[in-house]
This record gives structure tokens, sequence and C-alpha cells, in this order.
């Protein structure tokens, strides 16, 4: 810990806001990413995979980090080149909306332009000609309708067939319900054979409260401080699974926001005193009273 002794207030402060922590359940994800990528080199019918998990489980950090890790973009005379396809579906989701999104992605200068036909013509030239080796789409769930929960097959045929007349790996990332709309089309169920959810932290039983203090310590360890807080011992543990369930963007504020408190303070480690604070002013998405009093 003697380096961060060399580091700045302001370095200390950019550490903490940059530093990511990926445990075993994001690992999984970013291989199954990897192995959907390499499929369009490897066969005809590339792989495809759909992530779920509920808000602040780490899906936007997942795609966040892949993109960063292997993107590519070369500009070329007509359009550009680009490894990864990374889009939003909006909500709501009609064919119209969907494809314009997507056009636009892309960097079609007229995307609300022409009929569903020649916007879906365009769309599949468009990621022939970008070379486009992956797509990722997020908000998958928006395929489903919010007022009456039912599937939008219109825009599932359409995205269909997208991927069969373009034949690149998909992955889609969405909230549970997203495993609905696979599982009412045949063909899209076994395009996505590739199935991964992330889950929340729960200390249910020793295996469960082991993964959830090693990921706490692993967290300490890489925070800018001369001394350990402790994350893991069991007097700071338990109070972290009841103040955030164990979902991690809850978990990655508070502690986010106590360490930049602590190094405003010239403190050289986190105290509850600055988990107090951090809990107080994300009470919004925590859970119960502060259990850092």
């Amino acid at each position: 810990m003697t380096e961060q002794l060399l580091l700045s207030k302001e370095e200390k402060i950019k550490q903490i806001d940059f530093f990511r922590i990926y445990h075993p359940d994001f690992k999984k994800a970013l291989e199954l990413i990897s192995l959907c990528h390499k499929s369009k080199l490897k066969s005809a019918d590339p792989q495809c995979l759909l992530i779920t998990g509920n808000y602040g489980t780490g899906k936007t950090t997942i795609s966040e980090r892949y993109i960063k890790q292997n993107q590519k973009v070369i500009p070329l005379e007509r359009t550009t080149k680009r490894a990864i396809l990374f889009g939003s579906i909006p909500s709501p989701t009609k064919i119209n909306t969907f494809l314009e999104t997507m056009l636009g992605d892309l960097g079609d200068p007229y995307p609300v332009k022409g009929t569903i036909g020649n916007k879906q013509y365009r769309l599949v030239n468009l990621i022939k000609d970008s070379e486009v080796e992956l797509i990722m789409l997020d908000e998958f769930q928006h395929f489903v309708h919010k007022e009456n929960h039912k599937v939008n097959h219109e825009v599932a045929d359409c995205f269909k067939s997208i991927i069969n007349a373009t034949k690149v790996p998909v992955v889609l990332l969405g909230l549970d319900e997203s495993e609905k709309v696979l599982d009412s089309n045949g063909q899209l169920k076994r395009r996505f054979s590739f199935r991964h959810h992330l889950t929340d932290f729960s200390c249910r039983d020793e295996k469960t409260t082991d993964q959830f203090r090693i990921l706490l310590h692993q967290i300490d360890k890489a925070l800018p401080f001369e001394k350990l807080a402790g994350l893991k011992e069991s007097r700071m543990w338990k109070k972290f699974e009841n103040a955030t369930k164990g979902n991690m963007n809850a978990l990655m504020k508070l502690i986010r926001y106590a360490a930049i408190a602590a190094v405003e303070a010239d403190h050289d480690q986190i105290k509850e005193e600055h988990f107090s604070k951090a809990f107080e002013l994300h009470s919004f998405i925590l859970n119960g009273t502060d259990p850092f009093k």
C-alpha cells in the first residue's frame, strides 16, 4: 500500500471513479461474448447469445468492457468499417423505430427515409459493407409490449430476417422477460442457444457468502488507500448485504462515494462514517435504514 502515498488526491479520486471489478459471473459473460464474436470466422451459422439480469447486475458494464477491448473503427470511402455494432433498442419498439435506430447507429445519413422494406434492405447492406463482426443490442426486453406483456412478433420476425441475411453473430442484453421473446419464436430460440443470467449476490449459504466476501476483498484491495477497510469482515459484509441486497450497481455506488469522501477528508482508509454519508446520498437505491450508523 506504500505506493498509495505517492498519489495525489486528484489521482486517487480518478482511480476510484474508473476502477472495475470483474467477478466470475462477469468473466463468464465476457468469455461467451468472445466465443460468439469468433464464430463469425469459424461458421456459416454464427453463434448468438442472450444475457439477462435485473437492473444493476452489470449488463451495461460488461458490454462497455467488451466493446472497449475489441472495437475497431476504420473510416472508408463510402462507409465506416466497424467490428462491433452496438445499439439500444428503443421503447416502444416498432419495426420503423427499430430499423431507424440501427441505421442511425451505423451512420446512415437518412435513417427515417424510405419504406420498411427499403430500410431493412439498406440496413442489411450497411452491416455487410461496414464489415460488422458482432452485433450487440441492449434493452432487448423492449420487444415485449409494456401494456399487454405480449411479444411484438413483427419486430421479432424482422430481426430474425436481418440475422439470417447478414450471418453476423448477435449478443442481446435485457431483463429476464427477454427470454419470452426468444422462446416465442422457434428460429430465434434455436439461434440463441447460448444463455447467461446475471444475478445479484446472495448470502443465503456458505458458498454464496464466501463469493460476496471475496468480491468485497477485491474491491478493498483495488481502492487507493494505505490501509484496507476490512470490507470482507463479518462486521462489514453483513451491512453491505443488508444495504444493497447484493446488487452490484448499488454496492459500487455506495463504496465509490464513501471512498471519495475518505480521500477528500485526507483519511488513509474508508471508515463507517464515510459509508454512512454515502448511504444517505444514495438511499433511494438502497434498502432499509442506514446500517453504518
